[in-house]
């Protein structure tokens, strides 16, 4: 059957609209089976398309062939920004469109790209399709209690974010304890750490309450044992109560690692214990604090890390009874080694192994994130002092290999690195060799590629990042009065 509709807005058989879609489905105008046009992004990805230039579209059905650029249509205001360029098959189920990017300002409304149906697709029922890419953009979003940097903080069970600690811009650190609510952008004030304190390992409790452990009181070099603290505090975010524990850890620790355990009880690791530079500031030891007991017990010598630890990362793999500790630095002074090796604790002896596998770059206060695939990749950290790693691996248990992935534009002491999507990362600001940087920069797993995306509100440094339901948060700074918290999303 053929018909020709001057207006075409009054075509009930126009496959484009949710009538006329429904017309040809009612009255058997579409033959054969459905074909579906997929994507690899998912809702929360960074679309990467301005910046790479093409856009990879998955057939359900070999018929790439049957589509050209006459069957794409760029939405409205995007048109003279994103010009389409060629769409050609790269197999029989795949295709490739080719873009040229004119300009790369803010892109607030969606972009829509709109797929019609081949006149010489016939064998396959097709009602056209319309992919909806929704780009992230910066925005100021309520605010914290006070002007701080290098806060310790974490995402708690709810989705708000707990802030423990820090430094206010005076250089001074803070007891404060705040939540701070990605919903309504407010802060709630809880009772303060009975010391101010900055640097303190913290973790989450299946039952959603919170640990934080040693730091230290001033920003500087400690000059006596007593400002590194070897406290334990439990927070309790729905009862907004912060309780000192009744007894104290085996050593004072600063830049070490706490995790909380299946059952409860945690495990420290690592850190600066004592005043110095040297490597015997450093301890090279891990302890059980048994929070039904009441104390803290230092493991034996098999758990031992080969040298002193301190600022390296640590994941909790509770699937296969093991912690992973990654990267760290023996000595705090312009002398220290830095780590390439992977060491793993099995959670039931709690020996220690180092696995067979080591790293291209040798650094501390590295970021690690475990991938779709089960690649982790590792960011950011420093390879020696004051100077930050520009470096991005992975790592392949399965395959026992780790690869170089390439490197961020630019060098990010102070940045704060987090996951935006299954398969990507954000860098927030940091010190860009001199100054401030306010570059956001994504890491695409899927594209092994890192690129610049946006600027942030504010340069930031010694700063914290989150990934909450608005988007990324961003707040804090380590000299900057103001309060403002950032979001990065797509609303």
């Amino acid at each position: 059957m053929h018909c020709q509709v001057k207006a075409p807005n009054q075509n009930v058989f126009d496959p484009t609209s949710m009538f006329g879609g429904s017309a040809v489905v009612l009255l058997g105008l579409g033959f054969g089976d459905d074909l579906q046009i997929t994507t690899r992004y998912k809702q929360n990805d960074y679309p990467t398309i301005v910046k790479t230039e093409y856009l990879d579209l998955d057939l359900s059905a070999p018929v790439a062939a049957y589509f050209t650029k006459g069957d794409f249509k760029i939405s409205d205001p995007y048109q003279n920004d994103l010009i389409l360029r060629d769409v050609f098959p790269l197999s029989d189920f795949k295709l490739r469109v080719l873009f040229s990017v004119s300009s790369r300002s803010e892109w607030r409304d969606p972009l829509i790209i709109s797929i019609t149906k081949p006149e010489t697709l016939t064998e396959y029922s097709f009602l056209g399709k319309q992919l909806e890419f929704r780009f992230p953009y910066p925005r100021y979003f309520g605010s914290i209690s006070e002007a701080k940097g290098y806060i310790t903080s974490t995402m708690l069970t709810d989705g708000r974010i707990l802030l423990a600690g820090g430094v206010n811009p005076s250089g001074a650190t803070v007891a404060t304890i705040e939540i701070w609510n990605p919903e309504t952008g407010i802060s709630k004030i809880l009772p303060s750490l009975n010391q101010s304190l900055m640097g303190m390992a913290v973790c989450v409790q299946n039952d959603g309450k919170v640990l934080v452990s040693g730091g230290k009181s001033v920003l500087g070099n400690v000059t006596a044992n007593s400002q590194i603290s070897d406290k334990i505090y439990l927070i309790d975010p729905v009862n907004e109560t912060v309780v000192e524990l009744p007894f104290i850890m085996q050593r004072r620790r600063y830049g070490h690692t706490m995790v909380c355990l299946n059952q409860g009880d945690l495990l420290v690791s690592g850190g600066q214990s004592q005043v110095g530079t040297d490597p015997s500031a450093v301890t090279d030891d891990h302890e059980y604090v048994s929070m039904s007991g009441n104390n803290s017990t230092i493991l034996a010598g098999s758990s031992n890390f080969p040298h002193g630890m301190a600022f390296h990362s640590v994941e909790y793999d509770q699937l296969n009874s093991r912690i992973l500790f990654y990267g760290g630095r023996d000595r705090l002074d312009l002398y220290a080694m830095f780590s390439n090796t992977i060491y793993a604790m099995d959670t039931n002896t709690f020996a220690l192994n180092s696995l067979p596998v080591t790293f291209a770059t040798s650094r501390s206060n590295v970021s690690h994130f475990k991938m779709p695939n089960q690649d982790r990749v590792f960011l950011g950290g420093m390879i020696r002092e004051g100077t930050g790693s520009k470096a991005i691996e992975s790592w392949s248990e399965n395959l026992t290999t780790t690869t170089s992935l390439g490197f961020t534009t630019r060098f990010k002491n102070g940045s704060a690195i987090v996951r935006f999507s299954d398969e990507q990362v954000f860098f927030t600001g940091g010190i860009d060799t001199y100054y401030k940087s306010g570059m956001l920069e994504l890491y695409d797993h899927y594209e092994r590629k890192n690129y610049i995306v946006d600027t942030m509100m504010v340069p930031r440094s010694e700063h914290s990042s989150h990934l909450t339901t608005k988007g990324i948060v961003i707040f804090g700074d380590s000299a900057s009065l103001d309060t403002r918290v950032e979001v990065y999303g797509k609303d």
